[in-house]
């Protein structure tokens, strides 16, 4: 590891330790924005699969590793007992996040036990779309490089890789104000939620992007191959050609993500950290 890296984990691992240094302003904060008066937490439930919070945290860690998600962004999981409650990390990064840091939410982002830290402003966004689609098991946000230029620019991002046609046709984007704003309450998860619909990925104007899955396998392998199909797609276009787009079926689309052969070996890396 260069003394470069090694400074900048320190530096991370330092903030994390400053009440608030990392983490987004909590409900309380945001009411001026609409983030609604706080609710009383929720009564703990039934505990999850401890291989659910692993799968969560190694995750926080692919996604850092590959290069979609840096400081910002997050994952999160639906409880498998308790589909009515889900997990998420709290408002620190993605890189150093350990099981410690997972947090229990209800589907209206509301913290079951708040004493364990900050959440994350943009929670919103994985309790409306869970809360509205049931067979989704993993929400990512991530603003991955690649992907940006397609988010602020008449440019679509539609399939022109194999691996990336769980996307159907043109990825939608999806506008909260003019100046990229993030989603800072229930009532903007919930547009995001229907502009979303069905699909497995949608953009956010000068934002980043969500994607969506059945697994936190799938969710973070979607992530992985939108990044490349981004990629790539510049590439056509700096080249001066004329992009010639893959056309999948919606129904093939669905099932499309959840590399069992790169979980593992990304799984490999993890546990050789």
């Amino acid at each position: 590891m260069s003394s470069r890296e090694l400074t900048r984990r320190q530096m991370i691992a330092a903030l994390s330790a400053i009440p608030g240094a990392m983490a987004f302003p909590t409900v309380s904060s945001a009411q001026g924005r609409g983030g609604g008066a706080p609710r009383a937490a929720a009564a703990p439930g039934v505990a999850p699969d401890p291989q659910v919070i692993s799968d969560l945290v190694a995750a926080n860690h692919i996604l850092v590793r590959k290069g979609i998600i840096e400081v910002q962004g997050h994952i999160s999981v639906r409880h498998d007992r308790d589909p009515k409650r889900y997990f998420l990390a709290r408002g620190i990064s993605p890189e150093i996040v350990n099981t410690a840091d997972i947090m229990e939410f209800d589907l209206d982002s509301n913290a079951i036990d708040p004493t364990k830290g900050q959440p994350y402003l943009e929670r919103f966004i994985h309790g409306e779309i869970f809360k509205a689609r049931p067979e989704i098991m993993s929400v990512v946000h991530a603003h991955t490089r690649s992907v940006l230029p397609f988010a602020t620019s008449d440019i679509p991002l539609r399939p022109v890789y194999q691996l990336a046609t769980f996307l159907v046709d043109t990825v939608p984007v999806f506008k909260n104000g003019d100046n990229g704003e993030v989603i800072s309450n229930a009532q903007q998860g919930a547009a995001l939620t229907q502009a979303l619909g069905k699909r497995g990925a949608i953009l956010l104007h000068g934002h980043g992007f969500v994607v969506v899955g059945a697994s936190i396998q799938q969710a973070v392998d979607r992530c992985i191959q939108l990044d490349i199909n981004a990629q790539v797609l510049h590439e056509i276009l700096a080249m001066g050609g004329k992009p010639v787009y893959l056309k999948p079926s919606p129904d093939a689309a669905a099932g499309r993500g959840g590399n069992a052969r790169g979980w593992e070996a990304w799984m490999r890396e993890e546990t050789s950290r």
